[in-house]
Formats: structure tokens, sequence, C-alpha cells
């Protein structure tokens, strides 16, 4: 097991506070800045920050309240124009602490530079937004298992001379506040085979749920399906994020390795992502 975890603002488990005997020592522990950052084409940039804990912590109330990093200096840069994100309460996400900017909005081909302060420590960043990519078809059909679940599948248009990877996010909205990760849904195009290879885009996964996951959308749901084109640092996050849930690991503490970052200085992910959204209602008569 890792020597020490970190934790991601993306998916936060509310744990009860317990302390663990664990073999080794953290009197040489010194925390690090993780980075949860995106900016997407069309819209400004958002990032969240927290700090390294060592895995012999207790997690209670009070130190889940201090997991958020609230006074850094978080700057965006285009190579232009330098943007300062402001920091604000928001309760869509857990903890409920974000830094937003408000002028700078992503455009398609440009590179982004992240630097966040803090505590005398600096992290830096790149990205680039690729070209969003429309897809040439998505639809709603009934489960095969389940005559009461749907599931969404998507058909990618996807450019055969280039090398590309896409992300798929959801958001059920009258039911969830803001969008999560698809489950499984990082895709590297060689399992696109042409525009009829039909991807499935379950529900986005979060990780407060009470009881079990079920990765289908249910009658009545209003379903936001964004789908995005993401930079190679992006997918190598992603997948590396995935492979953890699939494996049966609870991804805020990896067993092994950290996840894959392209933050300097820190861990996590400062990602650009080109954006096409879909919006679709799963009606009872949604069948093939």
């Amino acid at each position: 097991m890792s020597k020490y975890a970190y934790i991601l603002l993306i998916s936060i488990v509310t744990l009860g506070s317990c302390k663990v005997k664990w073999d080794f020592e953290v009197e040489d522990f010194e925390p690090k800045i993780v980075v949860d950052g995106w900016i997407e084409s069309g819209n400004v940039a958002y990032v969240c920050l927290s700090q390294t804990r060592p895995l012999n912590s207790v997690v209670d109330s009070l130190a889940f309240s201090e997991i958020p990093i609230r006074w850094a200096k978080v700057t965006v840069s285009d190579g232009q124009t330098t943007e300062v994100l402001t920091g604000r309460i928001d309760t869509d996400y857990t903890p409920p602490f974000i830094y937003r900017g408000s002028m700078m909005t992503g455009e398609p081909g440009k590179t982004y530079t992240l630097t966040v302060e803090y505590s005398g420590q600096t992290v830096t960043a790149v990205t680039t937004i690729p070209r969003p990519v429309p897809l040439s078809d998505i639809k709603v059909t009934r489960s095969a298992d389940n005559d009461t679940l749907f599931q969404i599948s998507a058909y990618i248009n996807d450019d055969s001379s280039e090398k590309n990877y896409y992300k798929f996010f959801t958001r059920v909205t009258n039911k969830e506040g803001r969008f999560y990760s698809s489950f499984l849904g990082t895709i590297d195009d060689a399992i696109v085979k042409d525009s009829q290879t039909a991807i499935p885009v379950y529900k986005g996964v979060h990780f407060t749920y009470t009881t079990k996951f079920i990765p289908f959308y249910s009658i009545d749901d209003t379903v936001q399906v964004k789908f995005t084109q993401i930079p190679q640092h992006g997918f190598d996050f992603w997948n590396s994020y995935e492979n953890e849930i699939t494996n049966g690991q609870n991804p805020l503490f990896p067993s092994n390795t950290n996840l894959k970052s392209n933050v300097q200085g820190g861990l996590g992910i400062w990602c650009g992502y080109g954006v096409k959204m879909y919006d679709l209602i799963v009606r009872r008569d949604c069948q093939e």
C-alpha cells in the first residue's frame, strides 16, 4: 500500500471518525497541494484544491472541514491575459468550496497555464483545449436486463486520421446539481471503429451514494450528457481513476501508486475540455 494517499475533491467520501494503526512512521510527512481543475470551451476555469494527508490521520467532521484549501492565490493565463480566480462556497461540491474564473473563457486550440500559490508552495500545470467533436448520434434505449431501467448510447464522429481521446460526463438534472464523471466514460479512439460503434454512456459516479450504484437511468430522468475531447494527459488521469474504480479500490486512496498527474510540484489534474452538450429525457416508450 502507498505510504501516503491524497484526496481529490472530484469525489469525497464522508468517513466516520476512526484511527487505524499503521506500520510506518509519518514524522517526515509534508503535505502536497492536490489540484482538481478544468477549463472548458466557452466556459470559465474552475479549480478545487486540497492537501495530502497521512494514511493514519483521523478523518472526522473537523478534519473533513479542513480538507479544502481556502486561501490560495489561483491564477490562469492563456499567454496574453492572466486572471485571478475567486474562491467561494459551492454546495454542489463536497467539501463545498471552489475557485472560479469570471472573465476568461476557454477557446479550442489555446493553451492555459494554472498557477497555485499557498503556504510557501507553488504548483503549476499546463493544458490545451482540443476542438469540440459532435456526436453522430445519441439515443436512449430500454435496458436488456430490466424493463424499468434505460441506457444511453453515443456514436462518435471520430477522425481516424489523428489520435483522439474523449470523456463523457452526465448530470441527471432533476436529481443532481452538477456533472459527474460517467462510469467507464473515458474513451481511447482505438475502440471507435466507425460512426456506427455504440459507446455506452453510463450514469456519473459519485461516492456519496447511500445505496448500491446503478449505472442506468430511470423513467422521467432528464439527462444532460457532456461529451468532450480531451488532451492525452486528461486521458491518462481519467483512465487511471477508472482503473481504481474497476479494480474495486477506493480512488481516494490508491493502493500502489497515485493517479496520473500533470501538476508540477503537486498532485491532481488540470485539464482542458472541448465540449458538446446533449439533452435527453428518458420516457417509458424509449426503445429500439
